[in-house]
């Protein structure tokens, strides 16, 4: 069983993933400015956070009026609740969850440096460009993007099945990877069929990227034992102890419950063929470059839960968009460094037969910096999702519009503005969408406004009603942003 030991000394992949973060964390932020984030779902998750905090009520949702723990069981995500006392911005839970995805990308690239190194695939001076070339590889993975772009929390299950899976082929101590399994399937029950399936498609690797199977397999079998039992009680449970409606939600075409679902899926495979055979599937694997296919039961095993998304009727989760992939990520990474070290270890048994010349020793090397320069020609390729390169900014007019008429009042502590500007409200203050204005003390209506939960036909039909309702008054000479004041809120009291 390889040590679990990590080398001190700073490499130059660490200096390229470095890079990549930065980059990505720049066109993030101009994305967050630009508008394309939204109340679903960064503006809903921030509240989480931001009730946490400042209200005392962690996982509430202000203005839908629930735990959000009633839609997803994230008990995990608690740990994160103290970080938000580092800003009031919603964008820190972009950049939390922007660290959680280059940390998962850097446990890959490192397991396949130590492996690299450990078993000298390739000659030592081509070993460091080997891991730069699999970083940039790996960081700009279409799918990869797609999450750094999606703002959601299960970038957080994504970091921590990654290292469950590293630590497992690394030879890590059990109560540590246990303990880190149990917090990543705490961010996501659902999670737990997809670690069982990648644990165990450990197993499976070739030789070169895993320890011996009599070593591993009572561990690996472990973790997927435990994934499955804690998805069980959950679903059985404590969903159901928390008031969790039932139902089958996106696979309702398949049954009312999950046992008609999973009848349904059996007794007609043809219909389950078409539903994969149309989703976003090849394109995933097409991500990879299909490398991962030189380790090709693991890749099956680690891509085979995510049928459960191809058969959904929600074009995101069949096509893999927003979050998604990242509960396949951990799997098909591990997959791609195994196969590329499959491929080293091949081509060495080549050049031992003479075949060709020693000096071709670093075609393998070679082929990666060829599939990472694919990579950077798609540098800001993403699946669903606007391209990862800087935007314009659209958020100045309702920043001033906030300042001079919410920040400069102490006691204004309540604002209500349409579903894509909420997030730029800091979250120390109550958030409510304009369908819930009443609750508020400031709405804020921008000149072009989000549809989606606005309590009206358009923007001109929700202006005519609060211009309407004696308990708002509009300010004067508002600017582009029109701003309405609750009457019993017009002093600036402290």
């Amino acid at each position: 069983m390889p040590s679990f030991t990590f080398a001190h000394r700073v490499r130059a992949w660490h200096f390229v993933l470095g890079a990549l973060f930065v980059y990505t964390l720049v066109c993030v932020w101009s994305a967050f400015r630009g508008g394309v984030f939204a109340f679903h779902d960064l503006g809903l998750l921030n509240d989480l956070f931001a009730n946490a905090v400042h209200r005392g009520r962690p996982f509430w949702v202000t203005d839908a009026d629930l735990n959000h723990l009633t839609i997803h069981f994230t008990p995990t995500l608690l740990l994160l609740t103290p970080l938000f006392l580092l800003s009031d911005s919603q964008f820190l839970f972009v950049v939390l969850g922007l660290v959680a995805l280059y940390g998962a990308v850097a446990l890959q690239v490192w397991c396949f440096e130590r492996m690299f190194e450990e078993r000298e695939l390739l000659p030592a001076a081509w070993r460091p460009w080997a891991c730069v070339a699999f970083a940039v590889y790996l960081g700009l993975n279409p799918f990869v993007k797609t999450v750094a772009l999606s703002a959601h929390f299960e970038v957080f299950f994504q970091l921590g099945a990654t290292a469950v899976l590293v630590l497992l082929l690394r030879g890590a101590r059990m109560r540590w990877i246990v303990l880190i399994a149990l917090l990543a399937l705490g961010v996501r029950p659902d999670g737990g069929l997809f670690l069982a399936f990648q644990s165990a498609a450990l197993l499976l690797l070739p030789a070169v990227a895993r320890p011996p199977r009599s070593q591993l397999t009572r561990r690996a079998l472990g973790v997927s034992a435990l994934s499955l039992g804690y998805l069980a009680l959950c679903v059985a449970v404590v969903l159901p102890a928390l008031g969790t409606p039932s139902g089958t939600r996106f696979w309702s075409h398949y049954g009312d419950t999950w046992g008609q679902v999973a009848l349904t899926a059996m007794g007609d495979p043809g219909r389950v063929v078409h539903d994969v055979s149309t989703s976003g599937l090849l394109v995933f694997q097409r991500s990879f470059l299909w490398i991962q296919l030189l380790a090709p039961a693991a890749a099956l095993l680690s891509t085979l839960p995510g049928t459960f998304f191809f058969m959904a009727d929600a074009p995101d989760k069949r096509l893999l968009w927003f979050y998604n992939s990242a509960f396949l990520l951990p799997g098909l990474g591990v997959c791609a460094a195994a196969g590329f070290g499959q491929l080293a270890v091949l081509w060495r048994s080549v050049l031992a037969r003479g075949w060709v010349p020693a000096r071709a020793a670093m075609a393998p090397a070679l082929l990666l910096a060829g599939l990472a320069l694919i990579q950077v020609t798609r540098f800001d390729r993403t699946v669903g999702s606007p391209p990862l390169r800087p935007m314009p900014s659209v958020d100045e007019d309702f920043r001033q519009a906030f300042a001079r008429h919410v920040q400069a009042c102490a006691s204004r502590r309540a604002v209500a503005t349409d579903f894509r500007s909420v997030v730029f409200v800091p979250n120390g203050y109550d958030r409510f969408l304009l369908h819930h204005h009443e609750r508020a003390q400031v709405v804020l209506v921008p000149p072009h406004v989000e549809p989606h939960l606005l309590g009206a036909a358009s923007r001109e039909a929700f202006l005519d009603t609060l211009v309407r309702d004696s308990r708002f008054e509009e300010v004067a000479d508002p600017g582009p942003v029109r701003v309405f004041v609750r009457t019993d809120a017009r002093s600036c009291g402290s």
